[in-house]
């Protein structure tokens, strides 16, 4: 029977088969039926498969190769999460050794914020594990139904992950598909839990399972080395992940989306990472900047481990920018203190001991008190504090000393900078002066201004970035022939690999 390609990533499927061996896309070929995600009898054999210790509850869902029912442990009365093969798919030798290395990668880690493994089991034609039972919810579902999250609730959920992520890499492990699907919420503690090491990979290359070029991930949060299929991965192309969760987590929308995977891969390679500050002004400029520098299109430019990013993240919130203090904040205090003014003088807070009220330190004892000034009226003194804490504010940012970047572009090309959000032009031969925030890290993504023609750019397309860890002073860089960059896809170019998504 003639195999016929898979309409998602090409690869030769059987005729009569739902599924994609490689991606897991169904097919709609082979039956009628095809609406129905597997063989309807899959819960009956489960609990064959099992035995009579254990009783199978209910689906609690499924991806493009598994389904994953509640079942219960008579033995030890305890809720288990069973992750069931689909037998409906095209199986091949290579697809049961990933999932038995997905198994094998698991039950090597040890760590509070990853989801061990109780047992792995087959019989009666399927193939599962066991897992701990977690009452709670997706990331992806606290998204949809609260959308963007607080900065400081964004973190607090990404720090554990982070060193669960850490964990994994020193045993050797790449996740490669970090998402908010892939990111569960327990209930009762809030504790996040990173789960589907389905594709992990050995960073030393053993248990590889994938095709050379063949990609597997999802489109939104796939870095572009691993987008080009490329096999020398390592623990950079899970940052690049977390890097676009993190922009999802504060904004409600993934950093590159599009009609199809292979437009969202055509933005990964191609188009210079956004800034979170452009959709909404309230993220901080320092987490924003976290952001871009995770999603750099070069690993090396990307911070080197989870570790990094967690000292990145630390460093962020001491000097990132505190709580800002309005005009009705000032005067919801000044109310306040005028309250305790008109209070009577036996219920007012006594002094702590000390000089005598109305005696200045170090007045001798016995001296003539000075004459106290009369009190200002409501709105004059009111209008005086906010004088002072106007002027305070402005000092705090005219008299700090901000760093300062200065950009010489000797290109025989104008550029065209991303600073802090702002879009600025460097003409041939010009220099730019721009303030920054102080706290770092700073990342300015550049690219050269190409005339337009008919249908867009002429010429290639060359872009490059600039990342400062710690802005401080006057901080020179040069553009030149020597500058590292990097060529962006041409507008004619062939489209890029397809991604699949599991």
């Amino acid at each position: 029977m003639a195999d016929v390609p898979c309409a998602t990533c090409q690869t030769p499927v059987p005729e009569n088969a739902l599924y994609c061996p490689s991606c897991g896309s169904r097919t709609g070929r082979g039956d009628s039926r095809a609406e129905v995600p597997v063989a309807s009898d899959v819960p009956e054999r489960l609990a064959r498969a099992l035995g009579t210790n254990y009783e199978v509850r209910q689906l609690l869902g499924e991806g493009g190769f598994a389904q994953v029912f509640e079942v219960w442990d008579r033995g030890l009365e305890r809720r288990l999460a069973v992750k069931v093969l689909k037998p409906d798919l095209a199986w091949s030798s290579g697809m049961l050794e990933r999932f038995k290395q997905e198994t094998r990668s698991i039950a090597r880690l040890n760590h509070p914020n990853i989801l061990p493994i109780h047992f792995v089991g087959e019989g009666e034609g399927l193939v599962f594990y066991a897992m701990p039972f977690v009452q709670g919810e997706a990331l992806s579902g606290l998204l949809r139904r609260q959308g963007a999250l607080p900065a400081e609730r964004a973190i607090a959920i990404l720090r554990p992950l982070l060193e669960a992520l850490g964990h994994a890499h020193t045993e050797g492990l790449i996740h490669r598909d970090i998402k908010p699907d892939n990111v569960m919420l327990e209930a009762s503690t809030g504790r996040p839990l990173l789960v589907d090491f389905g594709i992990a990979k050995r960073i030393d290359g053993a248990g590889h399972q994938t095709q050379a070029g063949f990609v597997v991930g999802t489109p939104q949060y796939m870095s572009p080395e691993q987008a080009l299929g490329q096999g020398d991965l390592d623990a950079r192309t899970d940052l690049y992940a977390v890097g676009a969760m993190l922009y999802q987590m504060v904004t409600g929308t993934p950093p590159f989306d599009g009609a199809s995977s292979q437009e969202i891969v055509g933005k990964h390679l191609s188009e210079p990472a956004p800034f979170a500050t452009n959709h909404n002004a309230q993220i901080p400029a320092w987490l924003s900047d976290v952001i871009v520098r995770c999603l750099a299109k070069r690993p090396a430019e990307r911070y080197q481990s989870a570790a990094a990013l967690l000292e990145a993240l630390a460093a962020g919130r001491k000097s990132g920018a505190q709580e800002p203090v309005s005009a009705e904040r000032v005067v919801r205090q000044l109310h306040a203190d005028d309250a305790t003014a008109v209070m009577p003088s036996a219920e007012r807070p006594r002094p702590l001991a000390g000089p005598a009220a109305g005696q200045p330190p170090g007045r001798p004892r016995g001296a003539p008190p000075v004459p106290a000034r009369p009190a200002r009226g409501g709105w004059g003194r009111q209008l005086a504090l906010l004088g002072v804490a106007g002027a305070l504010t402005a000092g705090m940012f005219l008299f700090r000393g901000s760093p300062v970047l200065v950009v010489e572009n000797k290109l025989v090309e104008p550029v065209r900078l991303v600073v802090g959000g702002a879009t600025v032009e460097v003409a041939a031969g010009g220099t730019l002066e721009q303030k920054v925030p102080r706290q770092g890290p700073l990342v300015v993504q550049w690219y050269l201004v190409r005339p337009e023609g008919p249908s867009g750019p002429l010429g290639v397309e060359v872009q490059g970035s600039i990342t400062i860890d710690r802005p401080r002073g006057r901080m020179p860089r040069t553009l030149s022939a020597r500058t590292p960059a990097r060529r962006s896809l041409p507008r004619s170019s062939p489209t890029p690999p397809a991604a699949c998504s599991r």
